[in-house]
């Protein structure tokens, strides 16, 4: 070897192999002459046998050096990165093993074998159940091949963990992410609206519910959902209506009860609030809500002064309390105002007239006394009296909530270290975090050759701190060692030169990784983008409804498009359409349901400038002609253009008599706008103005809709 006489070399290693197939340093050269002379698939075969022994023996680091090293000889065998993947987690390197685990989906992904990326995504889930991203994006692949069901129940297990966090940011991006996939779904739609609750858009999530009312009007959890909506953004009266529906359903439920007041209270209604309090304080104190009772009760006092029955309820509250100062202080300002009030009358009385009319003061003081009669009888039945078996102490309950936050990582990082991190960190290779190889380090001279090929073994595989710490060892036993010494100061400028300049090894699996992996989004930050890292670092899941969905993937606007417009959110809805309008394919189609949401929201005018601006396309079909004649007809109808809608009609009629019900539409408008014949159709795009109803339309040349 050292006359570089290879072939030679090899075929006296290759013997010595054959003799004694356990000889794993000798099998070692023979691989390394294998790659000096570019006989790749023989230094192959020779790596997979060193690598099965060290596998098999606990030496998984020592294993996974050298599955790398034939990876770096033939980057096509996916089975290596498996094989890689198992001995990472074995060796309990849980971030190596994610990493490769991703390099096998995204090469499943790329070549379409989907039951196997499904398997990997699995596994990366088992391993790492808080990973997040792992888990979105099994449940994306799920959805996308039609296991919805499973996809559907990782999406609601996901959403739990972040609710349960209160990350309400994250789970309206799930939601935008997955609706298109579930149209029609009352779960995910009643989510959103109540994630758009949780974020304090009530604009929003109301009409989301508004909407799901229409197929459900009574359905208890939507009308709770929506009571909360409308209290919040100040539609009181809308609030007060849904909670009597609701109590209605349910009297006894007193959380609604509590809404239904404090909308009254909030719209300042204090009458109807003292009523519904009075009818309902035997209830709420009954039920332990002594405290709520107080806070309402107080503030009606301070916006309602005086009123004895507001008085007399805080006189039996206080007396639950044991806060019986706060009633005197009251009897003391309504005394103090009383006083004033009779020291005013008194002065405008004696400034008014000579004749002071001692009885009428004599009559304000009986009154006095009489207002304040009721709260000094010891008599008075207390309008709270608890029951006399129970002690005043379990009268008034409090209750705290305990929450138990589910703490989720969401720090993990699943990208690929780059060469500079795997040197400094030694993550890949580090040989020195408690690695089960059992070697044995005597203090012997008989070990020395030994222990140094063993030097030269890590040296030759970058493992640099390995190759020192093993030098630091023979040094401390034979510290006179000159060719010690010597491979310590080639372990440390072949280090510095890796500093400056990765490796082949590493550089070569982490061009590999960049071929193979997919990023990450960190769920800290935004939830980001599950990427497949291609040569251009290709997007292939982003976090904001635009950033979510690539510019380019345009049925994926067009779909979330539809929900939006099923929920009744129709500027996103429109807004997603005109996303999903670039496609030429889709632009007729969008155009369209544009005209439709704007026909929804009552806007006529711009309904009618896109079915318009869409019968202009050069891309239009004569089916779609068809539906566009037969959708403006319907938009003039509901805008109560009648002759407008004969026309539209007729142009359909005469295109297609048999399309939807287009004959009976015609006859019906015919015979309301009192025409007898038959004329000739005029074009939809000059609409007539003035028909008059006795005199039929004069014959026109008809018109094409291009």
């Amino acid at each position: 070897m050292s006359k570089k006489q290879y072939t030679k070399a090899i075929k006296d290693f290759a013997k010595i192999v054959e003799m004694e197939p356990g000889d794993i340093r000798s099998r070692q050269k023979l691989a390394e002459l294998y790659v000096r002379t570019n006989k790749s698939s023989e230094a192959y075969e020779q790596y997979e046998a060193i690598a099965r022994y060290y596998s098999s023996n606990g030496f998984y680091l020592k294993a996974i050096a050298i599955y790398k090293q034939m990876q770096r000889l033939d980057p096509s065998q996916v089975a290596i990165y498996s094989r890689l993947a198992e001995l990472n987690q074995k060796q309990g390197l849980v971030g190596n093993a994610m990493a490769e685990y991703r390099s096998l989906v995204d090469y499943y992904e790329r070549n379409q074998l989907i039951a196997d990326e499904i398997k990997t995504l699995e596994k990366m889930r088992d391993l790492d159940p808080d990973n997040l991203n792992v888990r979105v994006k099994l449940a994306e692949v799920l959805t996308n091949n039609d296991r919805k069901d499973e996809g559907f129940e990782e999406i609601i297990s996901i959403i739990g963990v972040l609710k349960d966090k209160g990350d309400f940011d994250k789970c309206l991006k799930l939601y935008t992410m997955f609706l298109p996939h579930f149209p029609g779904n009352r779960q995910l739609q009643t989510g959103l609206a109540h994630t758009f609750f949780e974020k304090g858009d009530y604009v929003r999530g109301t009409t989301i519910i508004e909407t799901l009312l229409k197929d459900k009007p009574s359905d208890p959890d939507l009308l709770r959902q929506i009571s909360r909506g409308y209290a919040q953004s100040g539609n009181y009266l809308r609030a007060v209506a849904t909670c009597r529906q609701l109590l209605q359903m349910d009297p006894s439920d007193l959380d609604i009860r509590e809404t239904l007041i404090q909308c009254e209270i909030d719209n300042k209604h204090y009458e109807l609030a003292l009523n519904e309090l009075e009818e309902w304080k035997d209830t709420f104190f009954k039920g332990g809500r002594l405290e709520k009772l107080k806070e309402y009760y107080e503030f009606l006092n301070s916006e309602m002064p005086h009123t004895t029955t507001i008085i007399q309820t805080l006189d039996s509250i206080y007396e639950h309390t044991g806060e019986g100062g706060k009633l005197l202080d009251i009897i003391s300002e309504r005394e103090d105002d009383i006083d004033t009030e009779s020291s005013d009358l008194l002065s405008d009385s004696i400034l008014g007239s000579v004749d002071l009319d001692i009885e009428g003061d004599e009559d304000a003081s009986a009154d006095s006394a009489f207002s304040y009669g009721i709260l000094e009888d010891d008599n008075i039945d207390l309008l709270l009296e608890p029951d006399d078996e129970e002690s005043s102490d379990n009268t008034c309950q409090e209750f705290s909530d305990s929450f138990i936050e589910l703490e989720v990582s969401s720090n993990i990082n699943l990208t690929v270290a780059s060469a500079t991190d795997d040197i400094e960190n030694d993550t890949l290779f580090d040989l020195d975090l408690d690695e089960e190889a059992p070697k044995t380090v005597s203090g012997g001279r008989e070990n020395l050759q030994a222990d140094l090929e063993e030097a030269e073994f890590y040296l030759q595989q970058g493992l640099f701190a390995d190759a020192a710490r093993l030098c630091q060892d023979i040094l401390a036993y034979a510290p006179e060692s000159q060719e010690c010494r010597h491979k310590l100061q080639e372990i440390e400028d072949q280090r510095n030169a890796q500093l400056e300049k990765p490796d082949s090894l590493t550089e070569v699996v982490v061009d590999e990784g960049e071929d193979f992996g997919f990023g990450d989004f960190d769920f800290d930050s935004e939830l980001d983008q599950l990427q497949s890292i291609d040569g251009d670092k290709k997007k292939v899941f982003k976090t904001d409804v635009d950033e979510q969905i690539a510019a380019d993937d345009m049925e994926s606007h067009y779909n979330l498009g539809i929900a939006y417009r099923e929920m009744g959110l129709h500027d996103d809805a429109i807004s997603e359409f005109e996303k999903a309008q670039k496609d030429p394919l889709r632009y007729v189609d969008c155009l369209t349901l544009k005209g439709l949401t704007y026909s929804d929201k009552g806007d006529y005018s711009n309904a009618e400038k896109m079915f318009q601006q869409a019968l202009a396309s050069p891309q239009l079909e004569d089916i779609q002609q068809l539906n566009l004649g037969y959708e403006l007809g319907l938009l003039y109808e509901r805008a109560e253009r009648h002759n407008d809608a004969l026309v539209s009609y007729r142009n359909v009629l005469a295109q297609d008599s048999k399309y939807r019900d287009v004959t009976e539409k015609v006859a019906t408008l015919k015979q309301r706008l009192g025409i007898i014949d038959d004329p000739s159709p005029r074009s939809a795009t000059t609409p007539a103005q003035n028909t008059p109803k006795s005199e039929p339309d004069s014959p026109k040349r008809r018109v094409s809709f291009l």
